[in-house]
C-alpha cells in the first residue's frame, strides 16, 4: 500500500481536564506522530481536506447535508440538514452531551423514526429519510441563513449555546424542541431501555445546504474508503465509488490491493460500545488496533506514507521521518492539543 489515511473524525480537544499530559508509552502509536510527524491545521475540518485528498476537491466547499444527501435514496426538500441522534446527559442547571452520547442508530431504527416523524409532520414541509450509518437527513423549505454546529464538537458543552443561529434559525430552533419532546415518549425508546442502550434524546440538525442535485465526478475513484460517517458516503458517490465497512483493525486493510486507503474512525463508536470508558481508554483502543499497527507497517516499508486528521489538524509520515531520533517525545494528548 502506498499511502493509508486514518481520519478520527470526532476527536476535538479543548481546555478540558480530560487533556491533561498522560504517562508516555500509554499511546505509543499517538506519540510516533507526536514526535516524528509534520503537523498543518485543518482550518475547515477534515472533510475538505479528505476531499481534496480523494481528488474530489470541488466537493470540499459544498455543505455537509448537500454531500451526505447524494448517499440519500432521495432528497427530502430544497433545504436540508442532517439529524445527528444524540443521547444526552442531565447535569446541575444544564443539559450536555458526553463523548459517548453520539448515537449510531441500525437501518430499521433510522427507517422507523424517518417513517413516524412523516406521519406527524405530513404537511408542514418537513421530512426526514436515512443516511448510511444511522444518521438521519431533515429536508425542509428553503429560507434565510442558518448557524449550525457539528455535534463533534459539544461534548460537555452547554447545548443552548449552541442551538441554530441567524436570520432563519427560528423554525429550526421550534422544530428541534418538538422533536425532543416527541423523541421523549417515543416507543422506540422504551425498546432501547430494555436492552440497556441509551435512548434517543434529541436529532441534532447540523451542516445545512441546498437540496439541489450535485453533478458527479468525471473520472472514478482512486482510493478504498471504509468507515460510516455520512458526509464520506456521499462523496464516495459522488466518485462513483462504495464505501466499504470498517474493519476491527488495521489489518483488515493494510493488506489491501488498493494503493491509496482513508478510514474513518470515532472515538465516540468506542465510548459508545463500553459506556464506562473514558477518552483515554477509547483512544489507547484506537491506538492499539489501528494506529501503532499502522506506524509499524510504515516502519516495515509496507506502507509508503501515513496520514492522521485529528484535532483540526494533520499529521503526515513518512518512513524517512522516523529516522529523526533527536526530536523531543511528547505524550500523544500533548502533540494532539
Amino acid at each position: 500500500m502506498s499511502e493509508l489515511v486514518i481520519v478520527i473524525t470526532d476527536l476535538y480537544l479543548g481546555a478540558e481536564p480530560e487533556t491533561a499530559p498522560v504517562p508516555r508509552g500509554t499511546l505509543p502509536g499517538l506519540e510516533t506522530f507526536g514526535r516524528f510527524a509534520h503537523a498543518e491545521p485543518l482550518p475547515e475540518s477534515w472533510r475538505p481536506w479528505a476531499a481534496h485528498w480523494l481528488d474530489l476537491p470541488r466537493y470540499g466547499a459544498l455543505p455537509v447535508a448537500s454531500v451526505a444527501a447524494v448517499a440519500a435514496r432521495e432528497v427530502p426538500g430544497p433545504a436540508l440538514w442532517l439529524a445527528e441522534p444524540l443521547s444526552l446527559t442531565e447535569g446541575v442547571g444544564r443539559v450536555h452531551l458526553e463523548r459517548h452520547g453520539r448515537l449510531r442508530l441500525t437501518p430499521a431504527e433510522s427507517l422507523r423514526l424517518a417513517q413516524d416523524f412523516n406521519a406527524l409532520y405530513a404537511g408542514s414541509g418537513f421530512a426526514l429519510t436515512g443516511l448510511p450509518g444511522g444518521t438521519l437527513l431533515l429536508g425542509g423549505p428553503a429560507g434565510a441563513p442558518v448557524r449550525t454546529w457539528d455535534p463533534a464538537r459539544l461534548p460537555v458543552e452547554t447545548l443552548a449555546e449552541r442551538l441554530p443561529s441567524g436570520p432563519g434559525a427560528g423554525a429550526l430552533r421550534r422544530l428541534g424542541s418538538e422533536l425532543e419532546m416527541w423523541l421523549h415518549t417515543h416507543p422506540l425508546n422504551a425498546e432501547r431501555a430494555a436492552r440497556g442502550a441509551p435512548p434517543v434524546s434529541q436529532l441534532w440538525l447540523w451542516g445545512g445546504g441546498a437540496g439541489a442535485a450535485v453533478p458527479l465526478a468525471g473520472a472514478p475513484l482512486r482510493a478504498e474508503v471504509y468507515g460510516e460517517e455520512a458526509y464520506l458516503a456521499g462523496l464516495v458517490t459522488l466518485g462513483a465509488g462504495a464505501l466499504r465497512a470498517l474493519p476491527d483493525e488495521a489489518a483488515g486493510v493494510l493488506g489491501a490491493a488498493s494503493g491509496r486507503t482513508l478510514c474513518a474512525l470515532e472515538v465516540s463508536e468506542t465510548m459508545g460500545r463500553v459506556r464506562q470508558a473514558d477518552l483515554l481508554s477509547a483512544l489507547a483502543d484506537l491506538d492499539q488496533r489501528w494506529i501503532a499497527p499502522a506506524v509499524a507497517a510504515l516502519g516495515a516499508g509496507t506502507l509508503e506514507r501515513l496520514w492522521l486528521l485529528a484535532n483540526d489538524r494533520a499529521w503526515g509520515l513518512r518512513r524517512r521521518d522516523l529516522w529523526r531520533r533527536w526530536r523531543r517525545g511528547r505524550t500523544a494528548l500533548e502533540a494532539l492539543a
